[in-house]
C-alpha cells in the first residue's frame, strides 16, 4: 500500500520541557529571553526566563533570577510562578488549568523592567487519529503522524510536534547479592528539526501523515524502544512564530541571530516596545500517541541489547550493565504506555 506523506521542513524547536536551541548571537546588549507555554494539563507548568550570551547554546545562556512572574486569564484569575531554580519558574496547573477558549496572558517584572505578553487564547485540541513508523536501509527509523483535518474547520489547523524516545536496558548477572533491573531511558531528539503542519494547505476531510522524526538505529533499538509524539494545536500567531523560526534556520541556522535575522516573539517592555525580547509564551493543548519499535523489526539487520546478549557482553563492559540507573535520564518505573 502506498501511504501519501507529507515532508515538513526541518529546524529547532522550543518547549516547555526546556529544549536546548543552538544559536549564534553577535556581540552587543544582552537579550531577555522567554521560553515557556501553558497546557491543559493539571501537571506543573514551566517557564525559563534567562539572556542571552556571546556564543553557545541556549541551555547555557544566564539565568534571569528574582524575576516576579505571573499568568493571568480573562476571567481575572492570577497565579504566580515560583523561582525553583535559577531562572526557572513553575506553577502548578491545579491553580489554572488552560482550557480552550479561554484566553492567558503572562506578565514578568524582571530587573526594573515590566514585560507583558500579548494576549493568547488557547485553541481547540486537534487529536492525532494515530502514528506509525517505518524503517530504511535497514538502519533509519522514519515516524509519521495521521492527522484528520477536520471538515467543519475554516482554516487550520495549525500543528506542532516535539518527540522524545523512551528505550529499554536490562542489566546482566554481576553477583549474587544484585537484582538484574530493567531501566527506562529517554533520549531527547536533536533540536535541528522542527516538525509543523498548516492544515489550511490540505483539503477539508483530508488525512494528513507528515513525517514528524527521524532516527538512526543504535544500540536503544536493541531491545524495546518508544517514540512518544506529543502534538500541540497552536493559534494562527503563534503558528506564524515557529514558521518563522522554520524560514529562518533553513537559511541560516542560527536562531538568535541579531536584526535584521532576529524573531520578534509576543513579549513587549512596556515601557520600551522596541526592546527586542525573544521567544514566545503561549497556549497549547496537545494530544499524545506512542510507537513502538521492536529490535526484531529491523530484520535482517541485526541490533545487539545495549548491555549484549548471553555470553557476548560489550567490551568493554558498561559499568552502568550493572547499575543502569547510571545511565542519563534513566528510571526504573515502567512508563504506563509500555506493553
Amino acid at each position: 500500500m502506498i501511504i501519501p506523506v507529507i515532508l515538513l521542513s526541518g529546524t529547532v524547536f522550543f518547549h516547555s520541557c526546556i529544549d536546548a536551541l543552538e544559536f549564534t548571537p553577535t556581540e552587543g546588549e544582552k537579550l531577555l529571553v522567554v521560553d515557556g507555554k501553558l497546557s491543559a494539563s493539571a501537571g506543573v507548568q514551566t517557564l525559563r526566563l534567562s539572556e542571552t550570551g556571546v556564543v553557545g547554546r541556549s541551555d547555557n545562556f544566564s539565568p534571569v533570577t528574582g524575576a516576579t512572574i505571573t499568568l493571568q486569564d480573562d476571567e481575572g484569575r492570577v497565579v504566580g510562578y515560583s523561582e525553583t531554580a535559577p531562572g526557572i519558574y513553575q506553577f502548578s496547573g491545579n491553580l489554572i488549568q488552560g482550557t480552550s477558549g479561554r484566553t492567558y496572558t503572562l506578565h514578568i517584572q524582571s530587573r526594573g523592567k515590566t514585560y507583558v505578553s500579548k494576549a493568547e487564547t488557547m485553541p481547540q485540541r486537534i487529536e492525532a487519529d494515530s502514528s506509525f513508523f517505518s524503517i530504511a536501509n535497514s538502519k533509519f527509523v522514519y515516524v509519521y503522524s495521521s492527522v484528520q483535518i477536520p471538515a467543519d474547520l475554516a482554516r487550520g489547523p495549525f500543528l506542532k510536534w516535539r518527540i522524545n524516545n523512551v528505550y529499554q536496558v536490562n542489566e546482566v548477572y554481576c553477583g549474587p547479592f544484585d537484582p538484574t533491573n530493567v531501566c527506562y531511558v529517554t533520549q531527547t531528539f536533536s533540536n535541528q528539526l522542527l516538525p509543523i503542519l498548516d492544515g489550511s494547505l490540505l483539503a477539508r476531510g483530508e488525512a494528513a501523515r507528515p513525517f514528524v522524526a527521524v532516527k538512526e538505529a543504535d544500540k536503544a533499538f536493541g531491545e524495546v524502544a518508544y517514540f512518544n509524539l506529543y502534538m500541540e494545536t497552536l493559534t494562527p500567531d503563534a503558528f506564524k512564530y515557529w514558521n518563522k523560526v522554520s524560514l529562518l534556520l533553513t537559511q541560516s541556522g542560527s536562531f538568535f541571530d541579531a536584526p535584521p535575522g532576529a524573531i520578534r516573539g509576543n513579549i513587549i517592555n512596556v515601557n520600551n516596545p522596541e526592546e527586542l525580547v525573544l521567544g514566545y509564551f503561549y497556549a497549547a493543548p496537545e494530544d499524545t500517541t506512542h510507537v513502538k519499535v521492536l529490535a526484531s523489526d529491523f530484520l535482517p539487520y541485526t541490533i545487539n541489547p545495549y548491555c549484549g546478549v548471553a555470553g557476548f557482553v560489550p567490551s568493554p563492559f558498561p559499568p552502568e550493565c550493572c547499575t543502569c540507573t547510571r545511565l542519563p535520564n534513566s528510571t526504573l518505573e515502567k512508563p504506563d504506555y509500555w506493553d
